[in-house]
Order: C-alpha cells, then sequence, then structure tokens
C-alpha cells in the first residue's frame, strides 16, 4: 500500500472501539476510537482508526498480536454481560 499511514477497520456490531481502545492501551498499543470522525448525532461505535506510519516494522506483528489479545478480553467481557 503507498501513501498510507493507517487503516480504517471495521469490528463486528456491538464491538464499542472506546472499550476496546482501552483494552489495548492496557496491551500496549494505541488506537483511535472512529466515533470522532462522524458527523453524527449517533456515530457508530464500531469503527477504528489503526496508524502505522511511525511504527518500526518489527513492533508491527505483535502489536497485531497484542491488538487480538485485547480485542478478545473485550468480546469475552461483552459476551458474559449478554
Amino acid at each position: 500500500m503507498a501513501g498510507a499511514s493507517s487503516f480504517w477497520l471495521q469490528f463486528p456490531d456491538g464491538v464499542n472501539t472506546r472499550a476496546l481502545a482501552a483494552a489495548a492501551e492496557r496491551h500496549g498499543v494505541l488506537i483511535e476510537p472512529g466515533d470522532v470522525f462522524f458527523a453524527a448525532d449517533r456515530p457508530p461505535t464500531s469503527y477504528a482508526r489503526l496508524g502505522f506510519a511511525s511504527i518500526a516494522t518489527d513492533r508491527i506483528e505483535p502489536g497485531i498480536a497484542a491488538l487480538a489479545a485485547a480485542y478478545a478480553q473485550v468480546t469475552a467481557m461483552h459476551a458474559a454481560a449478554r
């Protein structure tokens, strides 16, 4: 991918990316919840922006693994709350 500095991610409905961002930060990864980028009264909460421009290549794969662990944690908590 030439010229890009971030990916937009859409998670399944019900995944709150603010909760995911907090869990990811605890795992050492920073993502931006996407709701702030929507001009709507009730923006969707399942989008996030994942920047990679300033991340060393050798840190990307461990970062994705840490994000996956945070995602598993958030979705497990969500499932338990049902």
